[in-house]
């Protein structure tokens, strides 16, 4: 499953971003760096087509996941 941390969008953006992915199943969640974004099988397309709408930049592939504090 790959897994991407994404520089968030413009704040205007943000909102219609996260609906985008609700929308496609795409799991994601927001972190102090940005969104990891996590695709299944089947989800690169429809990943693909919210990059190019928000314009989203991939700030690394397959980050360091960190649980707890």
């Amino acid at each position: 499953m790959p897994t991407y941390l994404v520089v968030p969008p413009p704040p205007q953006q943000r909102m219609g971003f996260m609906d985008a992915l609700e929308e496609a199943g795409i799991a994601y969640s927001r972190e102090p760096d940005g969104y990891v974004v996590y695709l299944k099988d089947g989800q690169q397309e429809a990943w693909r087509d919210i990059q190019q709408r928000f314009r989203a930049r991939v700030a690394e592939e397959d980050p360091p996941l960190i649980f707890g504090m």
